[in-house]
This record gives structure tokens, sequence and C-alpha cells, in this order.
């Protein structure tokens, strides 16, 4: 039985991109998460959120609020001694034309550009319009995590097809199946 970790970026005071979108990023991200909880639990897994509904995790008397929530989340995914942990974010660009969904990792953890390849690979071959996966050393949470992870961000709030099948239940529930199976196909390798 395996243990994973996911992380739905943002939430309580960080609503992550917001706007003129109709939703914020952070209940985006929330969905997409619940939905791939229920997928990965239907396989026998144990899920672990980072959040379950609209808050952060910064402490109360945190001065550097964004900083603390991030550091409790790294904590908590290292400390959960999970198999693997993926965080859900999406994207936004001030030009509206950029689109699809992009896989970040760090070299820190050698397993994590694997766990990139086989999530992309397994992606590429059920959606349309995955983008290459991309080296990213400098985000502040995910060098501090010591487990497998990866970053996913599932499309641009800021490009209106992406938006318009972000915002959709059914197209969040298509995306959590594959990204369980990309989490099946790593774990059979």
């Amino acid at each position: 039985m395996k243990t994973v970790v996911i992380d739905p970026g943002h939430g309580g005071r960080d609503p992550g991109k917001a706007g003129t979108y109709g939703k914020n990023e952070k209940d985006i991200n929330l969905d997409i998460v619940k939905k791939l909880q229920f997928e990965l639990e239907k396989l026998g897994a144990v899920v672990l959120l980072t959040r379950d509904d609209d808050y952060d995790l910064a402490s109360i008397d945190a001065k550097k609020r964004k900083q603390s929530d991030l550091s409790k989340r790294a904590d908590l995914i290292n400390e959960s001694k999970c198999d693997m942990y993926i965080s859900v974010h999406l994207n936004a660009y001030s030009s509206t034309k950029w689109s699809g969904l992009q896989i970040f990792y760090d070299d820190i953890n050698p397993n994590n550009k694997v766990l990139a390849e086989v999530m992309n690979e397994t992606l590429k071959s059920n959606l349309k319009n995955v983008r290459e996966i991309k080296r990213e050393n400098g985000y502040f949470m995910y060098h501090k995590i010591n487990v497998t992870g990866i970053l996913i961000e599932s499309g641009f709030i800021t490009n209106s097809n992406d938006r318009y099948k972000l915002k959709d239940s059914n197209y969040q529930a298509i995306l959590a199946r594959n990204i369980v199976s990309g989490v099946v196909n790593y774990f059979n390798k």
C-alpha cells in the first residue's frame, strides 16, 4: 500500500491567481485534488492532503505568512514518510496565448525527474496540450522536501480554453484519473 500526499496550492488568505475568472486558483486546485484523492483511495492508496478546505498552514503570528505556510507544507510532507507527493497548481501568464498542463520537478531528489517523465508520458498519451517537463530548483517549498514528488500546473487560468476546462467538474475528474494512471505507471516502473 502506497502513501501519497497531495498538496492543493494556495488556500485561506492566499487565493493564488484571482481576479475576473469566476473562481480562484485555490478553489480549482482543491476541486482537482479531492477528485484525485477519491481515485487514489479507490485503488487502496493512503492519501493525505496538506489542506482539505479553504485555509493555509501558516502560523497565526507569522510575519512572513507565505513562507510559514510553505514551510509547514514541506514539514507535513516530510513527516508523513509518504512514497510520493504531488502539488497541484494552475499556471498564469500576462499573455492569454499560453496554455497547457506542465509538470515541474527539482533535481535535488533524482527520482523527481523520473516521476515527472513517467507522469508526462502518461498524460500526453491521454490528454491534449501537455507541455514538456521543466526542471525548477528555485521554488522555496520543494527544495525543503526529501521525498519524491512533482508540481503539476494543471493549465493556465489566464487562457480562456484552459480556464473553461479547469472549472468543469467532468474535466477535473478526467484529469484526476489520468494523474492516477501516471502514479500507477511510476510505481510499476
